[in-house]
């Protein structure tokens, strides 16, 4: 399925890298200006999943679900990292304000984070649909990166929703986010979709 995006001096599609329309517009002069993937998670296996956490806590680090009342923690994180997000028309940063930020605990939102000596340096955000829970978005503190803080919390959500009885996940990313995606990896995610975005 295509995604209409906004205009541009030329026009933009993302479209599947296995759907006929692309190799058709590729053939035809498109570029490709951008790529995305999609990943599932079917079978949780908490073993592997624990021991990312441990890495994690052994070093003192706070790994656990957030509520409501730390929103507001939750937005001074993505203010101070939104600018380091991988920016595409498939991929748009994001982009929350205060009652965002308050939206991702309702409607069976659920949002964990790392604490290290208190402040909030990592957090995830997850969406609980009807099929499967999808990754809003995962972002860390520029001072705890490649630190494995990330895989750590991506496994806490998947760990504490298995146990509530989620037995599908996914996430993505963009195509250039090397590190999102070997997160992904790390935590079980197999890559099931590849997207581009083509300029025609």
């Amino acid at each position: 399925m295509s995604h209409p995006l906004p205009s541009c001096d030329m026009p933009v599609t993302t479209l599947r890298d296995d759907d006929p329309r692309t190799a058709e517009l590729l053939a035809g002069g498109a570029r490709v200006v951008a790529e995305s993937w999609g990943a599932r998670l079917e079978v949780v296996d908490p073993g592997p999943l624990r021991a990312l956490v441990r890495r994690v806590t052994d070093r003192g680090l706070v790994v656990g679900e957030l509520t409501a009342s730390e929103a507001a923690e939750v937005l001074d994180l993505e203010t101070a990292t939104r600018p380091d997000y991988p920016d595409g028309p498939a991929t748009p940063r994001p982009d929350l304000d205060a009652a965002g930020a308050a939206r991702l605990f309702t409607d069976g939102g659920r949002v964990f984070g790392v604490r290290d000596d208190g402040l909030l340096v990592a957090v995830t955000a997850v969406e609980q649909l009807p099929d499967r829970a999808e990754t809003a978005f995962t972002s860390v503190r520029a001072t705890h990166r490649g630190r494995g803080v990330g895989t750590a919390v991506k496994a806490a959500s998947v760990l504490a929703l298995a146990a509530d009885g989620v037995r599908r996940f996914g996430t993505g990313g963009a195509g250039d986010n090397a590190a999102s995606l070997g997160m992904n990896r790390a935590v079980g995610y197999r890559v099931t979709e590849r997207w581009l975005t083509l300029e025609s």
